[in-house]
């Protein structure tokens, strides 16, 4: 028996096999129509390799049918035991934290070079001297 990729890549290769035993088409048929040599798509059937996006794509135009079919309901699960389990949101919420911590806010020592807002002079009191010649009379 043939080496086994995966659960996914068993599962994938049975629809493929399904949808070309419906019409009824010999590997060797469905590797001409495809553009994938026939051997490939074998082990494709079988499990024994998983296929590319694009041989997904190939196979299912010559089948007429949407390549999705093929990967649906498939989870990363299926490919064998994870290294983690981390979502997204886990990845967002990690990060989240930990900006949260390098922004704490600190005051400014006192004495510091920093002036607040409040307390700072732009040496602009408002008065602005006019320009020369705006008050006179025409």
């Amino acid at each position: 028996m043939a080496k086994v990729s995966s659960v996914a890549a068993v599962k994938i290769g049975a629809r493929i096999r399904a949808v070309r035993r419906k019409f009824g088409i010999s590997l060797e048929d469905l590797g001409e129509l495809s553009e994938i040599s026939w051997t490939s798509i074998g082990k494709i059937e079988r499990g024994a390799s998983s296929p590319t996006a694009e041989s997904l794509v190939r196979l299912a135009t010559a089948l007429e049918v949407d390549p999705g079919i093929f990967l649906s309901g498939i989870v990363a699960d299926d490919y064998g035991v994870r290294a983690h389990r981390f979502t997204v949101r886990d990845l967002i919420r990690g990060r989240a934290e930990q900006r949260d911590e390098a922004v704490e806010p600190t005051a400014a020592p006192e004495g510091s070079a920093e002036a607040s807002p409040e307390t700072h002079d732009s040496g602009d009191d408002g008065d602005a001297p006019e320009a020369p010649g705006a008050n006179a009379a025409g």
